[in-house]
């Protein structure tokens, strides 16, 4: 189930919109992007 569609508590809220922004301006290649990607689902 994508990360999008779960319920999550307002830290769970907080920590996937500071990820998701330190991914954009850390400079990474896609590859790390998807790798970091697929942790972050699947540490649910």
């Amino acid at each position: 189930m994508p990360r999008s569609q779960l319920k999550g508590n307002f830290i769970d809220k907080t920590f996937t919109i500071a990820a998701n922004i330190l991914l954009r301006i850390i400079p990474t290649t896609s590859g790390e992007k998807e790798a970091f990607t697929y942790y972050r689902d699947s540490a649910i």
